[in-house]
């Protein structure tokens, strides 16, 4: 039975003591040593994947309670910790839950979802099938190759590229009827972009990196990414505006997305500029997250973690940001001796945090010697994130080795993904369109509201 949150001081331990429990020491970190990172790892997935388990949406595989991009990052996140530590005890879950949320169109915009799914919810699951693909996760026999499905959404986001208003970028939702569709945030864009670079390093294709620069370029050209102020990356900016203000609050993954992107870029093509573009993001990111205050190599997403208004999303940014932190000192050697100290910091930090419970549950503020008292998939998947990044900076180059898949094709797709320019833009008539199904929709539920009530 797990225990409830208690964010009041003390929480944790009353819990604990009114249980009559015996809380589980610190897990042993050793952050120099791959065997140890590896054990805690291991010890921090299992709670993960009760939770995982716990809250699956009806039993529906890869659906969680309340959200679906979520459990789409932690399959990305399992997946680069089996490929450098080599656990597998839940390989093939993952690889059948990925494959059973890709849908029947094989593209991870299921109309089951996709009424009301963003961009970045659909770009989430196109980072874990490209990392499918770079680290070689097994392939499933008679369905489409990961690198098909990282294709596919590629394709799709880059189709509703929007030049209508703000010169272009992709909006944050998906349908005009949903709240918050006019925004275009750093994560769906940069989301995007580090999609491209990675497609173009793994397949070679030209076309990928062509779309890296226009999504680079228009994001600099607007307010998101703001290399003039210290490589400054807003979480977001309105299309109501034309793109002219910025959401302000900073977020580590906004800055740790761009940052892998750019690296991924400077990798393929060793241009100096995606160098300089690495290490502006990079310094920028290591130097506000990770706080002096609390000795300068934790990671903190500060925004939240102090006044305790971290949301369940907010609560996965450091650990995602941890691997795209890795991929970048593995990428750009030039980083690697900035980016080893502030994970390998982190993850001592995580191993006296992830001391909740009788099960290794880990907490938010790394930077508490002791379990904080949250609990949940996020916060195991942000620590387990967090350990995964410094192994795979211990690991080294081989933990990116990324080799062109002569099985890679496109399988039950009816475009050439070497064409994504070729994809039908959303017209104004389709915005349109849309706008009146949504009336006529609304219009509906309302008459048979009416219709009920009068029947009584």
């Amino acid at each position: 039975m797990r225990f409830r949150t208690f964010l009041s001081l003390g929480g944790a331990a009353l819990v604990l003591l009114l249980q009559g429990q015996v809380a589980l020491s610190d897990i042993s970190v050793t952050p120099t040593d791959k065997e140890s990172l590896k054990e805690a790892g291991k010890a921090i997935t299992e709670p993960m994947w009760d939770f995982y388990l716990a809250n699956q949406t009806e039993g529906i595989p890869g659906k969680l309670t309340g959200t679906w991009y979520i459990a789409g990052a932690m399959f990305m996140t399992m997946m680069q910790f089996w490929h450098v530590s080599g656990y597998n005890e839940h390989n093939s879950v993952v690889s059948h839950d990925m494959m059973f949320q890709a849908g029947r169109n094989y593209d991870y915009f299921d109309s089951n979802y996709s009424q009301w799914l963003g961009n970045d919810d659909q770009m989430f699951f196109g980072l874990a099938a490209i990392t499918a693909s770079e680290t070689g996760f097994p392939e499933i026999k008679d369905k489409p190759t990961w690198t098909s499905l990282a294709r596919s959404v590629f394709n799709q986001q880059a189709s509703r590229w929007a030049p209508q208003e703000c010169g272009g970028g992709i909006t944050w939702q998906i349908h005009p009827w949903q709240a918050g569709y006019t925004l275009r945030n750093s994560i769906s864009n940069g989301g995007l972009f580090q999609l491209a670079a990675r497609l173009g390093r793994f397949t070679q294709n030209q076309t990928y990196f062509e779309w890296a620069e226009k999504i680079w370029d228009w994001s600099v050209d607007s307010p998101l990414i703001q290399p003039q102020i210290n490589w400054y990356v807003a979480d977001s900016t309105s299309g109501d505006n034309n793109c002219t203000d910025s959401g302000d609050m900073q977020w580590s993954y906004n800055y740790g997305v761009y940052l892998a992107g750019a690296a991924y870029m400077w990798n393929a093509t060793e241009e100096p500029k995606w160098k300089n573009r690495t290490e502006g993001l990079l310094r920028r990111l290591t130097t506000h997250f990770f706080p002096e205050e609390y000795g300068g190599n934790v990671f903190s997403e500060v925004s939240c973690e102090k006044p305790h208004t971290c949301d369940r999303n907010m609560l996965n940014f450091k650990g995602w940001s941890s691997m795209w932190m890795a991929m970048a000192g593995i990428l750009v050697p030039d980083t690697f001796d900035t980016i080893l100290p502030k994970l390998q910091g982190s993850a001592s930090a995580i191993g006296r945090q992830c001391d909740g419970g009788t099960e290794n549950l880990c907490g938010s503020r790394w930077y508490q010697d002791n379990w904080d008292g949250i609990e949940g998939l996020e916060v195991q998947q942000a620590a387990l994130g967090g350990i995964t990044g410094t192994l795979m900076m211990l690991v080294g180059s081989s933990a990116q080795t990324i080799n062109n898949n002569p099985n890679a094709k496109e399988q039950y797709l009816d475009y050439n993904d070497d064409q994504p320019d070729s994809l039908p833009k959303i017209s104004t008539g389709d915005r349109v369109g849309s706008w009146i199904l949504t009336v006529l929709w609304g219009g509906g539920i309302v008459a048979a509201g009416w219709w009920l009530i009068k029947q009584q």
